[in-house]
């Protein structure tokens, strides 16, 4: 068996710069940053000195952003505060527009999550020979002992491979995850439905009347096991007596509702711890290469 990698979807190609082509994950992107920026200018006018309910909902998300920011990184970078929430909302809004089903979600791509993690790395480096020196930066690859040089290059360069593969391996991870369990359950849907329809329209009807049975035995009991297995005897059942007419056929009825519960969990958890995750290593690694007054001084 062949296996064949592709990356993200091409739409077309500006005929420019030798031809650029225009991707799933560039058209997702453009899409965020437009009802970012719309969404910024709409909730940021109009401001009041008695601020309503729509005011008072974006001071307390301010302030919440504002408050990690000094926590984590200390309050001499408490401006870098609209730098880790454009980080932060670009993630989750990348991760949450996969939810619509016809657009990708940006941090499943590989290049756009390394091109974030590459983006911090350049910053670090920035500062740090901002505030060392170029040589001293140089000289900071030898410490403690120059034995550690081969260690701390490569440290440097496994840092926003580190970053961008975590981000990009679990969102990207939920939907192989998703795909392979829905294949999974259609396949035994099939299987199941072959099954029932092999042995004839009356074995149908008796799984339906059976599912009937049981779940009038719920209703005088009021234990959820009858009815439980009662439900999925009768759906089966008449899934089945349609397929021995013809009707629905091969719909796979296991598989209904398994791949939304999972995109759910995966897009909207998965994707709000990982863009906490990644904004919180950000803010970490930015924070060693801006020490605070006193830590500068001690230096």
């Amino acid at each position: 068996m062949e296996l064949e990698v592709t990356g993200s979807f091409i739409y077309f190609t500006l005929p420019i710069f030798g031809g650029i082509n225009v991707t799933q994950t560039m058209v997702s992107s453009f899409i965020v940053t437009v009802l970012l920026c719309t969404a910024f200018v709409c909730l940021g006018k109009d401001l009041k000195k008695r601020p309503d309910g729509r005011q008072v909902l974006v001071e307390k998300g301010v302030m919440m952003l504002t408050d990690m920011v000094v926590e984590t990184m200390g309050a001499h970078n408490v401006h870098w505060t609209p730098f880790i929430g454009t980080i932060f909302l670009s993630s989750l809004c990348g991760s949450f527009i996969g939810l619509t089903g016809f657009l990708r979600s940006t941090t499943a791509d590989i290049s756009c999550v390394m091109v974030w993690a590459l983006m911090v790395s350049a910053i670090i480096w920035y500062q740090n020979i901002k505030n060392l020196g170029f040589l001293g930066w140089l000289k900071g690859f030898t410490e403690p002992i120059v034995v550690m040089t081969p260690m701390n290059i490569v440290s440097e360069i496994a840092q926003p491979v580190s970053m961008a593969f975590r981000h990009f391996g679990n969102v990207a991870g939920g939907g192989v995850i998703t795909t392979l369990i829905y294949a999974a359950l259609s396949a035994a849907s099939v299987a199941v439905l072959n099954l029932i329809t092999s042995t004839g329209w009356l074995v149908s009807v008796i799984m339906i009347a059976l599912g009937g049975g049981l779940v009038f035995l719920w209703k005088r009991n009021g234990k959820k096991l009858p009815l439980v297995f009662g439900v999925i005897c009768a759906v089966l059942g008449l899934f089945g007596l349609l397929q021995t007419f013809g009707i629905l056929s091969g719909v796979p009825i296991l598989a209904y509702g398994v791949p939304a519960v999972l995109s759910c969990y995966f897009d909207l958890f998965s994707g709000f711890v990982q863009a906490y995750v990644f904004s919180l290593l950000t803010m970490v690694y930015i924070s060693g290469s801006l020490p605070g007054p006193e830590e500068a001084q001690a230096e």
